[in-house]
């Protein structure tokens, strides 16, 4: 039996390659973007396959079958990472896959389009759904070490209370806080608690009102 499994994934391993190809966009307009697409055979990048993408997209054979790990970057975006293994289950015998990246650009003065930075009701907690994108942003802060965010914090009351002007404060500090933690200077993060003021979404119901307890990020140097 052992010996049988080890047969198959020599065979897996070396005797099918996959072609790799799609398109990479810009987020906000949807025009083609002229990317570097670097793979690296994982956990020692044992093998790096390199593709440019172009407005009919791009294209990379990978010939030794295996997990790899996959990034897209572009002047002036924000990298974007994949990780995938074509010995899983689901991918063991495909020949073809297809993934596209929409990136995003960085520029003076525009809100990065983060919307899971989200709180509970009355909390300044974070939570656990807004990790993934607080260490997405850690990693566009360390790939661009010249840029300066300022967190705007906001609530979902409708108003310039003083109550709602202390918790959206108390939201951005922690989000600096964590930033601090991940390595990020003090000197790249300004602080601006807005309260109630300009609600994405209007409506008093549990969505909306979650929608609205929120922490923007916008570049304000570069």
């Amino acid at each position: 039996m052992n010996l049988v499994f080890l047969l198959f994934s020599f065979q897996a391993s070396f005797g099918q390659s996959c072609l790799v190809r799609g398109q990479v966009t810009d987020y906000k307009t949807k025009l083609t973007v002229s990317a570097r697409l670097v793979f690296e055979k994982q956990p020692d990048a044992s093998l790096t396959v390199i593709s440019e993408s172009s407005p009919k997209g791009y294209r990379a054979s990978l010939f030794d079958r295996g997990a790899y790990g996959l990034m897209v970057s572009a002047e002036g975006y924000v990298s974007e990472h994949l990780d995938f293994d074509l010995l899983a289950d689901s991918l063991v015998s495909t020949k073809e896959l297809n993934y596209n990246f929409e990136l995003i650009p960085i520029k003076l003065d525009e809100v990065l389009p983060f919307n899971k930075l989200l709180f509970e009701v009355t909390s300044f907690k974070i939570t656990p759904g807004s990790i993934s994108e607080l260490e997405r942003l850690a990693d566009i802060m360390k790939e661009n070490p010249t840029i300066k965010v300022q967190l705007e914090g906001y609530t979902d009351i409708g108003n310039q209370s003083k109550a709602s002007k202390k918790l959206s404060k108390q939201r951005i500090e922690a989000i600096k806080e964590w930033l601090l933690k991940k390595g990020i200077s003090k000197k790249r993060i300004k602080m601006r608690p807005v309260g109630g003021g300009n609600q994405v979404t209007g409506g008093a119901g549990a969505d909306a009102r979650k929608a609205n307890r929120r922490v923007e990020i916008r570049v304000i140097e570069m």
